[in-house]
């Protein structure tokens, strides 16, 4: 997901398409669900959004989850939406910025509004208006579930016999603040934002990696940097480095947030 003032930094090809339904799995491995428990969702006609759905991964799984529920996969782009006859019969795709304004028919229509991985576009100075934005999906005593990685918890975890690892170091800094203009205090504030929006925190939680885990982010980071190449071919040699450290041992781990919070009634 992005907008026009906001353009998406990756690409959206099939292997940005493998990148995320990675990152789909891995987080499903972390976290334990698709949906937090503290959210019910055994009510009729439950409808749910997914903003910035990307290849609709996330949708399609609780669309089987939840079959009797509506699912409402949203982005800015199609190009990585499943084939229309392979989405669940449960699911809808449709485009959207979600900066700007939804239609009328889908203001207040949503039980839960479901968010994720916007971190590689979200600055501080837009994150609130973001989240004033999809809150307007939002019925009364509606959900929104947000998960981010948490880029201050980034470190390097080496078993490589003491052996430097600056490529590891370098990415340490570039989840901190990967451009000059990058500004990430929103992904840490989360709950206090919720709370400026009037929104009921009920759930606070980080996640850590398995450590079995940490070469599955590795090979998600890699994939991820490859897609800068068209933009910077010079990163290929900082690849083959970031590469070589893993296979020696060492990794760079962050831990995860995901919030939950409840629209005041």
């Amino acid at each position: 997901m992005a907008s026009d003032s906001l353009p998406y930094p990756l690409k959206r090809n099939a292997l940005a398409s493998t990148r995320l339904n990675f990152n789909h799995f891995w987080m499903k491995g972390i976290t334990g669900y698709l949906l937090h428990p503290e959210i019910p969702t055994e009510k009729d006609n439950l409808r749910i959004a997914d903003v910035g759905t990307g290849t609709g991964i996330w949708a399609g799984e609780i669309a089987v989850q939840l079959p009797d529920a509506k699912i409402d996969a949203i982005d800015i782009s199609a190009a990585q939406f499943p084939p229309a006859p392979f989405r669940k019969s449960n699911t809808h795709f449709w485009t959207h910025d979600c900066f700007k304004p939804f239609p009328d028919e889908y203001l207040g229509q949503f039980d839960i509004v479901h968010a994720r991985f916007w971190l590689c576009i979200i600055n501080d100075d837009v994150a609130k208006p973001l989240m004033e934005n999809l809150l307007t999906l939002l019925k009364p005593g509606g959900y929104l579930q947000w998960m981010e990685p948490l880029p201050r918890t980034a470190y390097v975890l080496a078993r490589n016999g003491g052996a430097p690892t600056p490529a590891c170091d370098k990415l340490v800094k570039t989840w901190d603040k990967p451009t000059p203009r990058s500004s990430y205090d929103w992904v840490h504030a989360l709950p206090q934002l919720f709370e400026e929006l009037k929104l009921e925190v009920l759930v606070e939680e980080k996640h850590e990696n398995s450590q079995h885990y940490l070469p599955v982010g590795a090979q998600t980071v890699l994939l991820g940097l490859s897609e800068y190449l068209y933009a910077n071919p010079n990163i290929e040699e900082y690849i083959e480095q970031l590469a070589g450290e893993h296979a020696a041992g060492a990794y760079v781990d962050v831990k995860w947030t995901c919030v939950v919070s409840r629209k005041t009634i």
